[in-house]
């Protein structure tokens, strides 16, 4: 993965690598609740070194570490959100959406926690975080759905809805796609940089389908 110059690098590592969800205290230290994960430049317990010194699919560094901890919290709201549509929405085109996001983003956090057994940490140390206890603190993952934003689409129906889900879910998805970013330059683990590819490609993509149908839909209110 790439290198950004050093100003950029040290501010991002202050996001990625100390943890939202940790800095806030809702998990466990990333040293301590994940022993066999590596520091900066270093390899895991679990893993010996290749002779290329690549780092192979079980070896995280704490960026590594901290997108997977953000990412399994973002796809969990991302299904919380998703799952207010079927009862809401005026088109079978986007509950049909909302039926794939949801499996999409569940097979994600299935897949977040097989990457990190894979690596020797037990997920529930990073992963299982209770969304109503820390909506109100966790405010900067990017794209992430404040307690206000839920409340305001759990009050509409139709179409109105349906245009507001879809500027909401955008960001939410634009979000996601950020913290792959990041990743991609700090992280060190390749089934990482598989899944933040995944998200980037998949995300972009759902992204142009929802403003294709917010274009036409806006149209006809």
């Amino acid at each position: 993965m790439g290198r950004e110059t050093e100003s950029d690098d040290a501010s991002r590592r202050s996001f990625l690598q100390t943890g939202t969800l940790a800095s806030a205290g809702l998990a466990l230290g990333l040293s301590g609740a994940a022993p066999a994960a590596a520091t900066d430049g270093e390899t895991t317990d679990s893993a010996e070194p290749s002779s290329t010194g690549a780092a192979s699919d079980t070896d995280l560094n704490l960026a590594d570490i901290g997108f997977l901890q953000l990412m399994a919290y973002h796809h969990r709201g991302g299904i919380e959100a998703a799952s207010l549509v079927p009862e809401r929405t005026n088109h079978s085109a986007l509950a049909e959406f909302a039926e794939t996001v949801i499996e999409a983003q569940r097979e994600g956090i299935a897949r977040i926690e097989s990457i990190l057994t894979e690596a020797g940490i037990e997920p529930e140390h990073l992963l299982e975080v209770d969304l109503d206890a820390v909506r109100t603190m966790v405010t900067s993952i990017p794209g992430n759905l404040r307690p206000n934003e839920l409340a305001y689409l759990q009050r509409l129906e139709g179409t109105t809805f349906d245009l507001r889900f879809i500027e909401t879910f955008a960001n939410h998805h634009r979000g996601a796609i950020q913290l792959s970013h990041l990743v991609l330059q700090e992280g060190q683990s390749p089934a990482v940089e598989a899944m933040a590819t995944d998200i980037i490609e998949t995300q972009q993509a759902q992204i142009v389908r929802m403003y294709t149908w917010y274009l036409d839909w806006v149209q006809r209110t």
